[in-house]
């Protein structure tokens, strides 16, 4: 039996473009940075995938399904405005894809005369004459929280080989979201830690060890900046306090206290300010009013009620009732309590 070389060489070669061209474009999509960035390569890349399509991205609310942003390749501005105002809500291959959580192809459950015959296409999709319509949900932790929206007019109808191809992308789309929300979630919660990091009277040094990196506070930073150019630098110093064993420094260095991170790849470092810090943390001031910081920092000073009274020019009742609220926003269960609130303690 002869073999026809001819016509199964062109084809390899055919196939092996094609798995090329998809491994380009799934490369393309994983470099985004953010999800506007996916969208974009996914509008720049898709014709590697399908030849003449209209391709459209929905962001949904993963709860509600509401639209939180659209936008497509291939389309003009009109029809996304004249769908979103008159066709979305009645589209059937869009309900299907987004309840059902599985592709949906309008000529899978309709004949073509019979989706001529909706609204949905009589008041948008005839602008493009769209016959062919693709939604694949794109889902994460179960919930739909994107449609991948592909369509082209006229023939050829979207073969099985496409089909099984939007759904791939759908699925690298959803992993690719769902690592972007997670960065992004780390991001904040890293900006709130530094934040509060911030916020202490407390002098802190934090020391990643395997990075080769420092993580200063702003307190940290004032007293590291106070230094005079003589003085011991922060690595000697940390060097000198682990050596205390050895009575090799003294209990007024830079260094107060060292404390190893349970990972074993750094160690954060409390540094002396060299006086007690005046006043309570900002967090503490932002948290009381103007008289009540006057109050609180008394009290912390030791004078009693009728003290803080006279200094202040006010009634003994006045101040009770000030510092019920200081105890109240603070937490603080006692004056021990607030006193060490009130000032940053300068101990081991």
């Amino acid at each position: 039996m002869l073999l026809d070389w001819g016509g199964a060489l062109p084809y390899k070669r055919e196939m092996q473009h094609r798995r090329t061209s998809r491994l380009q474009f799934a490369v393309k999509l994983s470099r985004a940075r953010s999800i506007e960035d996916l969208v974009q390569s996914l509008y720049s890349g898709i014709d590697e995938v399908f030849d003449s399509v209209v391709v459209g991205f929905d962001l949904l609310d993963p709860d509600t399904h509401r639209l939180l942003s659209t936008s497509a390749h291939g389309v003009s501005e009109f029809f996304l405005a004249r769908y979103d105002s008159v066709g979305r809500a009645s589209d059937p291959v869009l309900n299907h894809a987004i309840f059902s959580r599985d592709i949906a192809y309008n000529l899978a459950m309709m004949s073509e005369v019979e989706w001529r015959q909706l609204p949905v296409y009589r008041e948008a999709f005839s602008l493009h004459r769209m016959t062919n319509l693709v939604y694949v949900p794109v889902v994460v932790a179960g919930k739909v929280v994107a449609t991948l929206n592909l369509g082209r007019a006229g023939s050829p109808r979207f073969s099985t080989t496409e089909l099984q191809d939007a759904k791939e992308i759908a699925a690298l789309l959803s992993s690719l979201i769902e690592s972007l929300q997670r960065q992004e979630s780390l991001k904040h919660e890293i900006e709130i830690f530094r934040d509060a990091f911030d916020l202490g009277n407390e002098a802190v040094v934090i020391s990643d060890v395997r990075r080769a990196t420092r993580y200063v506070n702003r307190a940290a930073q004032r007293v590291l900046e106070g230094q005079h150019g003589d003085a011991p630098s922060f690595d000697q110093a940390v060097i000198k306090f682990q050596n205390r064993e050895h009575r090799q420094v003294s209990d007024d260095g830079l260094v107060r206290r060292v404390v190893p991170l349970q990972s074993g790849e750094g160690i954060v470092a409390f540094l002396r300010t060299g006086s007690r810090a005046e006043g309570p943390p900002e967090w503490l001031r932002q948290s009381l009013t103007s008289r009540e910081t006057e109050v609180m920092m008394l009290a912390s000073k030791g004078l009693r009620d009728s003290e803080i009274a006279q200094h202040l020019n006010l009634s003994v009742h006045t101040i009770k009732g000030h510092l019920r609220e200081i105890f109240k926003k603070t937490g603080a269960r006692s004056r021990v309590e607030l006193v060490r609130m009130a000032v940053a303690a300068d101990v081991e």
